[in-house]
């Protein structure tokens, strides 16, 4: 009898989880391979879990995950190729708007490659494939809500980059108070009041631009695929549950979330680490002075950088007494001094865990900025484009990190600013106190977006999680009837104030009348 015990407790176990077990839909089309560090460990500790996991991805990215079906979509290279290697990339920073057209073509090129490859199609037209929940980026790619209303199911999303107010309204959190742009370039970090006037007037020309330039071409897609009117769009957008955010409160600014926002920063750090070879380990242990390390990420290769600035980096670090690792797209035999470690692929985060490395120079990628604060290592900002600027600016408030403008770029600015952040203890002693307050946490960010995962998988209702601004009145929502009365008996008293001045001046000028007389 007890051997018949000991067998059931375990079967018993076992075919709960399976009862528990959910099918997962997850799309990210990412062409590059930062996002997958975020992507990766969650949807491997999914699989691990029981779920069944199915993942619609570019031809390259991932590799193959132990467990989880792949759907590979060719046409997802072809579109971003094109994007890529279009001569309007020259145009692509110029305004706001020239940058919207082009990734709103992107994003239109990648939707319509999802929806009409031939596995997705598969799936759709398989009636025995159901999906209770469908994971995706938070960008816009609306069309591929559709799957959403397709299957019944909720949707989780994914912030790879800083939020911006159009997550916010995704998750149902539209606070004026957190809103932040999409696109950061003549965005203003500044505090006066004048600047805020002038970020509401900015953030209200990216949502005109959202619905006039990005909204179509997805509403098309809606139609085309799904068969949906442009209505339904607003009742799929209502159906995301947790937003898992790439993001947390110790990095600069603390936002007033809603419960389904969940801040998962430091997710990518639960894969090992590569580690250093023994040359670079020998390098960095043997720095008597301390090591800086200069990292422009994966996607910006320094032989796009301008000639100027890179002789201005050469020129610079050849000055300083400290030893440099500088990851550089050439051949690291060729190109190395007495002080100077170029590496073409760095362990970085094994170079920034290393006690000698006092300095990270940086484009303020997101990753990047994460593992710096992880490592309580002082940042030199060199942002280039997109959420680089805001990552930056943040880390400046928290009095962690400088920036430098890249187009105006001079030996002296850049060693000076070196120096300071060497010298001054104040920049080592607050990156270390940031460190302490990023790690502790109840849970590791790969627990918490497990937890909220399957949360989300647990109920799928979302309403009790979302403010459903629908339900509130403009005027009420934003406490405008208060402030309409407010302003009401002002106005009356500043009306009598007036008229009464006006009487006392012209009583004035009656009697200096009648002196005259």
């Amino acid at each position: 009898m007890r051997i018949g015990c000991a067998w059931l407790v375990p079967s018993l176990l076992f075919f709960l989880e399976q009862a528990l077990a959910a099918n997962i839909l997850a799309i990210f089309p990412y062409r590059f391979p930062s996002p997958f560090q975020l992507i990766n460990p969650l949807v491997r500790a999914l699989s691990q879990r029981g779920h069944k996991v199915t993942m619609v991805t570019p031809v390259n990215f991932p590799p193959d995950i132990e467990g989880v079906r792949h759907i590979r979509v060719p046409l997802l290279d072809l579109q971003t190729t094109e994007v890529i290697e279009s001569d309007q990339m020259k145009e692509y920073f110029s305004s706001k708007w020239s940058e919207s057209f082009l990734t709103s073509r992107a994003l239109y090129n990648i939707s319509y490659a999802i929806l009409s490859d031939n596995g997705v199609q598969q799936l759709l037209r398989n009636r025995s494939e159901q999906f209770d929940i469908i994971t995706l980026e938070t960008v816009h790619m609306d069309a591929l809500f559709g799957l959403a209303g397709f299957y019944n199911a909720p949707i989780m999303g994914m912030s790879t980059l800083s939020i911006n107010w159009a997550v916010d309204y995704l998750a149902g959190n539209p606070s004026p108070s957190v809103y932040e742009p999409i696109s950061p370039a003549g965005y203003s970090w500044e505090r006066s009041p004048l600047s805020r006037w002038y970020n509401w007037f900015y953030i209200t020309e990216e949502q005109l631009i959202e619905q006039l330039i990005y909204r179509p071409g997805q509403l098309q897609l809606l139609k085309q695929f799904f068969g949906y009117p442009p209505e339904k769009l607003n009742e799929l957008r209502a159906r995301f549950s947790v937003i898992l955010m790439n993001n947390h409160f110790s990095m600069g600014r603390v936002r007033a979330n809603v419960p389904n926002i969940i801040e998962v920063a430091g997710l990518h750090l639960s894969e090992p680490p590569e580690p250093c070879d023994e040359q670079l380990q020998r390098f960095l242990d043997d720095a008597e002075h301390g090591v800086i390390y200069f990292s422009m990420g994966n996607e910006i290769m320094v032989r796009f950088l301008p000639e100027s600035m890179q002789h201005t980096l050469l020129q610079t670090f050849s000055q300083l007494k400290q030893r440099i690792v500088w990851k550089r797209e050439v051949e690291a035999s060729d190109n190395r001094s007495d002080n100077i470690y170029i590496i073409n692929q760095s362990p970085q985060r094994q170079v920034l865990a290393h006690p000698n490395v006092k300095l990270f120079i940086t484009n303020g990628g997101l990753l990047s900025t994460i593992e710096a604060v992880h490592s309580g290592v002082p940042m030199l900002g060199l942002p280039v484009f997109f959420d680089q600027f805001g990552n930056m600016k943040r880390m400046h408030f928290v009095g962690v990190a400088e920036t430098l403008d890249i187009n105006t770029l001079t030996v002296e600015a850049l060693s000076t600013t070196i120096r300071a952040l060497l010298e001054e203890p104040r920049y080592a002693r607050k990156a270390k106190e940031l460190s302490q307050c990023f790690k502790d946490r109840p849970m590791n960010p790969l627990e918490t977006a497990v937890w909220w995962t399957e949360y989300a998988l647990r109920h799928k209702d979302v309403s009790h999680m979302r403010m459903n601004i629908e339900e509130v009145p403009f005027m009420r929502y934003y406490s405008l009837d208060n402030l309409l009365m407010l302003s009401l008996r002002f106005g009356l008293i500043a009306v009598f104030v007036i008229f009464l001045g006006v009487r006392l001046v012209k009583i004035n000028q009656a009697r200096q009348r009648l002196v005259h007389l």
